[in-house]
Order: C-alpha cells, then sequence, then structure tokens
C-alpha cells in the first residue's frame, strides 16, 4: 500500500443506498467521505469538507471528474467547449472543457454552464450516471430518466431535504459498487484499480473507514495510517507519500532509536527527501511502557534529518492510545494529526 497516504485529497461523492440526502452530516456520509478522501476522490474547501452545503454545478463537476479517475488527464489536456461563463480560475476551463468534450455536460443552455447555482440531486445523479457509462438513445435521455436509473444503478433513493455535498458524497461512494455500462460486469471501483487510480488494498482500507470499523486495537497500521490522515483538512497529495515497514534495522532512522521493543511499525513519509513530514505509528509489544516509549522517542528523533529542510522541535508530537504510539514531525498541522489518531479511539 504505498500510495495509501498521498490520499488526503479527494472528491466528495456517494451514497449508502439508504439515506442519500443529509439535511446534517451524519456519522455514515463523514465516514464515507474520509474514505473517498483516502482514495484521492474527494476534497474538502478551506473551510473543512463543508458536507452540509449544497455543492455548486462547478463542484459537481469536479467531483465527477475526480471520481472518475479522470482528474490528471483533464488538467493535462487542452479541451474546448462553447460556455462563455466558465469562472477564471486556474484550470476551471480544463474541468468544464474535458467535461464538454466527453459528454457528461451539455451545459443548461448552448453557451452557458452556470457553474455557481446549486447542483440539484438529478444533475448530480445524471453526471454519475453519465460517469458509470450510461448514454442518451434515440427515445429517451439519461438526463430525462435520472431518477430511475439511479434507483435501478443503486446510486439513489429519494430523500427529502436539500441535497449537499453529503449527499453527493453518499451518491459518488454508492456508485464505486455499480457495474459499468452497457457491459454490466465489473463495478466502477474494479475498473479504477485496472487504471492505477487506486489499489484493492487501498479500496478495502476505504471500505473499513466508511463503515466505521477503524480501531486502534484491531486495525492493521495501513487501515489506521489512512484514516490518520483522511481525518485533517490538509490535503498532503502534492508530498507524494509512501508507507515503509519499520524494522530493526531502519527504527533508528524513522524512530530515532533502536531500543524500544515492538511488534509492528510503520512510517508515512514523502518519496522526495526534500520534503520535511513523518508520521510513524509503532505498536508496542505487551511489556512495553507506552509513555517511556513517548518519551524516549520524542527525545532521540531527529527532526532535521531530511535534506536541507527540518521540523521544528515544537511541532513533534507524540501520542498513545493502549499500546500504539503515534510519532509526528510537522510544521502544518501536527496537532490536527494527532486530534485525528486520538478520535480514532473506541
Amino acid at each position: 500500500m504505498k500510495k495509501l497516504t498521498a490520499l488526503i485529497l479527494a472528491l466528495a461523492v456517494c451514497i449508502s443506498a439508504t439515506c442519500l440526502t443529509v439535511s446534517a452530516a451524519d456519522t455514515e456520509t463523514l465516514n464515507e467521505a474520509h474514505a473517498l478522501k483516502t482514495l484521492g476522490l474527494f476534497r474538502g474547501s478551506d473551510k473543512g469538507l463543508e458536507l452540509d452545503r449544497e455543492p455548486t454545478r462547478m463542484e459537481a463537476l469536479i467531483m465527477l471528474i475526480r471520481l472518475m479517475g479522470k482528474e490528471n488527464e483533464a488538467l493535462a489536456g487542452q479541451w474546448e467547449h462553447p460556455f462563455t461563463d466558465a469562472p477564471t480560475w486556474q484550470n476551471a476551463e480544463n474541468y468544464i472543457g474535458y467535461a464538454y468534450e466527453n459528454g457528461l455536460t451539455n451545459g443548461v443552455s448552448e453557451t452557458l454552464f452556470d457553474p455557481e447555482t446549486a447542483a440539484s440531486a438529478a444533475e448530480c445523479v445524471t453526471f454519475t450516471l453519465r460517469a458509470l457509462g450510461y448514454a442518451d438513445n434515440e427515445t429517451s435521455t439519461v438526463w430525462e430518466n435520472w431518477e430511475t436509473l439511479g434507483q435501478q444503478a443503486a446510486i439513489y433513493e429519494k430523500g427529502e431535504g436539500a441535497f449537499t455535498r453529503g449527499s453527493a458524497v453518499n451518491v459518488y461512494y454508492a456508485a464505486l459498487e455499480s457495474k459499468m455500462q452497457p457491459e454490466n460486469t465489473v463495478s466502477l471501483a474494479q475498473k479504477l484499480i485496472a487504471e492505477s487510480v487506486f489499489t484493492q488494498a487501498e479500496y478495502e482500507t476505504a471500505k473499513q473507514i466508511a463503515s466505521g470499523s477503524v480501531d486502534l486495537k484491531n486495525s492493521s497500521l495501513e487501515t489506521i495510517m489512512a484514516a490518520v490522515y483522511a481525518g485533517v483538512e490538509n490535503d498532503f497529495s502534492n508530498m507524494h507519500m509512501s508507507n515503509t515497514v519499520i524494522t530493526a534495522d531502519n527504527a533508528e532512522y524513522y524512530l530515532g532509536t533502536s531500543d524500544i521493543k515492538f511488534k509492528e511499525a510503520l512510517a508515512s513519509e514523502p518519496m522526495m527527501m526534500a520534503m520535511a513530514h513523518s508520521v510513524c505509528l509503532v505498536r508496542l509489544e505487551d511489556d512495553q511502557d507506552s509513555q517511556k516509549a513517548m518519551e524516549e522517542i520524542k527525545a532521540n528523533v531527529d527532526p532535521r534529518k531530511w535534506i536541507c529542510v527540518g521540523v521544528d522541535e515544537e511541532n513533534v508530537r507524540t501520542a498513545a492510545v493502549g499500546n500504539l504510539v503515534i510519532l509526528v514531525m510537522d510544521n502544518n498541522c501536527p496537532q490536527e494529526l494527532i486530534n485525528s489518531f486520538l478520535t480514532l479511539e473506541k
């Protein structure tokens, strides 16, 4: 699970086929949002996940392109569209142009996309159905039959209240298990795994996060690491994170000491050595004192072990729950990562 923590990025998508409209973000929706985030399919805004707010048409379109695993392709291409009201911020033209040229949207008229208007359930479900391969035919369109098709695809169940970003999370999460059309043989998740958008292991981890089954005592360190990153708003995708198993041979590099006895340990660090960031999880042997282990790690770990960069001393943080210890070295959000770890305690 090497990319497991480049994740923190992601798209607000999905639906738990039982409750699709969410007037206040419930635990299930929040878990699904975090699951999508670990897969790189959902990102919040600078204000957080904002699951209770209505999505704009522009946001819904970007969510869709991420859900399809096509964001890099959209941003790298030269696309054309007829809309005169596209936002002026960087990359907006790429998203809209990609969607138009690939038949994902026709706009609200021949020349208008209407990016800032709130996206309705009909629009979000239609977008998603098109991502699943549903296409217009000679007698009807996806738009005209979005509710029936959405229910058939198990991505939408009519609900009451406003259609929010949380509702979109519900729709898009459910879409991962829906079958691609017209073949109806593989799911969207299987397609994205085949296209290396994420791995099978990462998907299994995301499903655990969505189900709320992540806990510090029984979950794998990979799953816990993913959940820790998913629980903060910062986007770590540009760091290209990679997980490394900590052994007796490399423990001193990651933990500052090789004297601590542990059952297993895992480090998440940027693949580029010039970026100062590290999160380590250590499951101690039963006879080890977690408080002493934390003190020893914090006293010995080198916050300037990277090339030409380092972490300030005050941003080296540790915490423990039972025999599981976390070490965080990060200049941007060290306490947020610690808090995310602690909230996983059952």
